[in-house]
């Protein structure tokens, strides 16, 4: 009943199907392996994955300290893909500290080579063809994660110090341009304890662009990239006072920099250095972050993709 009701079902014997591959009809009885696998991929639904970690000298969010010790990064994807449509993908990233940051001089418990937040999250994404209008590939996503953390990092003395947070993101940019444009903006969807935040929006408009600096060398195209990226994050008032306890404005808050050395030795493996800073640029905002006004960082992030 379910197969008639959704079109699956099938006579007992059917005719070869006239299909296209490379624009030429052909019967399906006629198309090799390779040829069959080419028109499901292009017409069909493929999976995708992702696993990766990055190595990062210092833990910064909103251009924020959270931890001035190493931090590792984990991550896992699974996609469903489909280029005609939309990317729908479901991972997980968690935090693994590297010091006792956490019981000596942080918020929480020592997590020392233990998580101390798993972020699990879906995302819809699509690619729109906007060459003709836009001169690139306009792409779009839209995200929602749950940031858990550990009941074994909480200090009694501080009950915020465990709490769980929700979060959607917004993304929107523009490929194959001179300078890629990129604006993404994270809403805070619950309080975090204590620190409240609900309502908390931190959005950053940066520029980038990637030079194929291997094709020189005699590299394939892709081989070693040099990308360089500079932006902007503002803030409103319910992630200052998150942060500042200062709910006054709405900040520009912080100026950054990132420049990325990215190496695809093979197909899907990515090795990839780089180094960034902030620099806090509303007058409140460095009064408060004071010394860590400034802060600079370095990471590796390893990578494959299939």
């Amino acid at each position: 009943m379910l197969l008639a009701l959704f079109g699956f079902a099938m006579p007992l014997t059917a005719a070869p199907q006239e299909v296209a591959v490379d624009d030429q009809p052909v019967l399906e009885g006629e198309m090799d392996a390779d040829e069959v696998a080419e028109l499901e991929a292009a017409e069909g639904w493929t999976i995708g994955g992702y696993a990766g970690v990055d190595f990062r000298s210092k833990y910064v969010t909103y251009g924020l300290v959270d931890n001035p010790h190493a931090i590792i990064v984990p991550c896992v994807e699974l996609s469903l893909v489909n280029d005609e449509y939309f990317t729908l993908s479901v991972g997980v990233e968690s935090i693994f500290d590297t010091t006792n940051y956490g019981a000596k001089d942080g918020y929480y418990n020592d997590r020392r080579w233990k998580y101390m937040e798993l972020d699990p999250y879906v995302t819809l994404s699509r690619a729109w063809d906007t060459e003709d209008y836009l001169g690139g590939t306009l792409n779009t996503s839209v995200n929602y994660c749950y940031e858990y953390h550990s009941r074994a990092s909480h200090k009694p003395a501080q009950e915020f110090s465990y709490a769980d947070a929700q979060w959607h993101t917004f993304e929107i940019g523009l490929e194959d341009e001179l300078l890629n444009p990129t604006f993404t903006l994270e809403y805070q969807l619950t309080d975090q304890g204590e620190w409240e935040g609900k309502g908390g929006i931190y959005a950053t408009f940066s520029l980038s662009h990637e030079f194929d600096i291997g094709a020189p060398m005699g590299l394939e195209e892709g081989t070693l990239c040099l990308t360089p990226t500079a932006g902007i994050g503002m803030a409103n008032k319910d992630r200052n006072y998150s942060d500042f306890e200062l709910n006054d404005k709405f900040m520009f808050r912080d100026a950054f920099a990132r420049l990325e050395l990215s190496y695809t030795p093979v197909e899907g493996l990515s090795i990839a250095p780089y180094i960034a800073c902030h620099q806090q640029i509303d007058s409140k905002a460095r009064e408060a972050t004071d010394d860590d006004q400034f802060v600079a960082y370095a990471g590796l992030g390893i990578s494959y993709e299939f």
